[in-house]
């Protein structure tokens, strides 16, 4: 699994979280990501590609998951199955 960014994660994050891909692998224009923790529970995150090569992630899902993680230290990682952009891991803590 490539890392594809790192936040600590504060109160302004609940609303959207910018960040760069490191990892090049997210394709351009709005996506959904399949976001898991512990392969047991998901979440559908809507993602968008912004100016300057950034993402975007935003929406109620966002919000519901990011608000009881407020101060955690969040890592999504990149999970590729052939060639297609498939889903993400993330890491809290």
């Amino acid at each position: 699994m490539e890392e594809i960014d790192t936040v600590n994660l504060v109160a302004h994050h609940v609303q959207r979280w910018r960040f760069r891909d490191r990892s090049g692998i997210l394709p351009a224009g709005r996506i959904v990501l399949r976001v898991t923790e512990d392969e047991k529970q998901w979440w559908r995150f809507e993602c968008c590609r912004i100016e300057g090569g950034m993402y975007c992630i935003s929406g109620s899902a966002w919000s519901d998951f990011v608000g009881p993680r407020v101060h955690a230290r969040l890592t999504l990682y990149a999970k590729q199955y052939g060639e297609n952009f498939n889903r993400v891991r993330v890491r809290t803590g």
